[in-house]
């Protein structure tokens, strides 16, 4: 089963910014590496942990540190903000459709909710009819006359639910609920706010002290089968947001500024500036200028789960089918970007984003192949079949201090030295979990399915 789970990292920030500023979100920069980090190579559930605090709920959101503060998510659709330095819990909030929506507006979508679920009801009653009828192998002048009347009843109801904005808005989206829920995009932050968008499609932004600041419940709706995974996205003062179409939001005020089809993909998106044009990287091959939304580019690589990776002037887009794309020096009406290399690495499925360090690419497969890739052509360096027991790689690679950090669902996490030789360093394990973990100074802070986990030498 393909379950399109997307994890990242968190870095931290420092807590004197403000709108428009440097963000922390989806791997903190968008790349996952974290070379100033000293963080530990050895723990379990017992060795090695400052603290762990018990969740609410579930979440596949990687943890965010902003200053002394640590924010998570919680499912079914919480955000919570915790002290970085013990775990203790300092605000939970809850952003179910009645918890961010105002009374007069809450009548007007309970009125629709409730015309709407009649309307369904009897939508479904004559949809089952029909299909009985229609499974007859011999219809009489009478059935075909009944499948043309339900036909028209249906089509009736139909018009009548599209004329009910409200209740579309304000139903709750189907989601793969076993391994993504509705919590699995992480937060972003400027250093006084944050902003989060939940698989009910509801937008929000908080300060530091939990209060309120915009909501919106936007119209569109995720994958029928999956639901919404992908990360917002802070770029200066502007809030990216991809459930279906991609959406700008003035993220001081929550106005939508621009609106872009072609949007759905799992995959979250990253920054980049191309000479001094700001543009984001769709997991679905778009490129778009962030001013205004308009599409740039769609590269031929297409990646549907994992997120591109931006170093040093080149876009990383890597999966089943990858490629290198150099940006030019400055930004027209169209990108029309070439790629430098492409190359098939090892691995039917990628949902873990990459990593790219000193001129090694780093990415895992869904099955657990590793592949080491020179960044400059492309040719493998190594691939290894890596021993982490029988869960899928679903969490995004990183790179702290010198070495990388690659971990399965199983709570298993392989600790490898970077470099043209694969060197294993230590194999820990702790609870289930997919989120990945966050690295920020000498610890490491790790989400599992029930905890959140602070690891440091004792």
């Amino acid at each position: 089963m393909k379950i399109r789970i997307l994890l990242a990292i968190g870095c931290a920030l420092s807590a004197n910014s403000g709108y428009g500023q440097s963000a922390a979100g989806w791997r903190g920069t968008g790349t996952g590496v974290f070379s100033d980090q000293t963080p530990p190579t050895k723990w379990s559930a017992k060795d090695n942990v400052i603290w762990s605090t018990k969740m609410p709920g579930r979440s596949n959101a990687h943890p965010v540190i902003i200053g002394d503060k640590v924010l998570t998510c919680s499912e079914p659709y919480g955000l919570l903000c915790l002290s970085l330095n013990d775990g203790k819990l300092l605000w939970h909030r809850k952003n179910a459709y009645r918890d961010v929506t105002g009374d007069e507006l809450w009548k007007s979508v309970e009125a629709e909710l409730a015309v709407a679920a009649k309307l369904r009801r009897r939508h479904t009653t004559i949809k089952a009819s029909l299909k009985e009828l229609r499974k007859l192998d011999e219809k009489t002048a009478e059935d075909e006359a009944r499948i043309t009347q339900l036909t028209e009843q249906s089509e009736r109801l139909e018009e009548q639910l599209d004329g009910l904005p409200l209740a579309a808005r304000y139903t709750l989206p189907a989601t793969q609920r076993q391994y993504n829920g509705y919590t699995t995009a992480t937060p972003t932050s400027d250093g006084e706010h944050v902003w989060a968008v939940f698989g009910n499609r509801v937008v929000v932004c908080y300060d530091l002290n939990g209060k309120l600041v915009w909501t919106q419940v936007v119209p569109d709706n995720p994958s029928v089968v999956w639901g919404h995974t992908s990360s917002p996205l802070l770029v200066g003062e502007t809030l990216i947001v991809n459930i279906d179409q991609i959406v700008g939001f003035d993220a001081k005020t929550g106005k939508q500024v621009w609106r872009t089809k072609y949007g759905r993909s799992w995959g979250s998106a990253v920054h980049a500036r191309i000479g001094d044009v700001d543009v984001a990287l769709f997991a679905n091959g778009r490129i778009l200028r962030v001013s205004d939304g308009t599409v740039l580019d769609r590269v031929s690589t297409y990646l549907g789960t994992a997120s591109p990776v931006v170093s040093k002037g080149i876009a990383y887009y890597i999966g089943h089918r990858s490629g290198a794309f150099p940006f030019p020096s400055q930004v027209g009406d169209k990108l029309e970007l070439t790629a430098k290399w492409k190359a098939q690495p090892k691995g039917t499925t990628f949902f873990a984003s990459p990593v790219v360090h000193n001129g090694l690419v780093y990415a895992v497969s869904t099955g657990r192949i590793l592949n080491v890739l020179d960044a400059a052509d492309g040719r493998t360096v190594y691939s290894k079949r890596l021993n982490l027991g029988s869960g899928p790689v679903w969490a995004s690679l990183c790179v702290a201090g010198k070495n990388v950090y690659i971990s399965s669902r199983d709570g298993t996490t392989l600790v490898i030295e970077t470099g043209r030789q694969y060197k294993e360093l230590s194999r820990n394990t702790l609870e289930y979990f997919i989120s990945t973990p966050v690295f920020h100074r000498n610890r490491m802070y790790v989400r599992t399915s029930e905890r959140l986990f602070c690891i440091g030498e004792s």
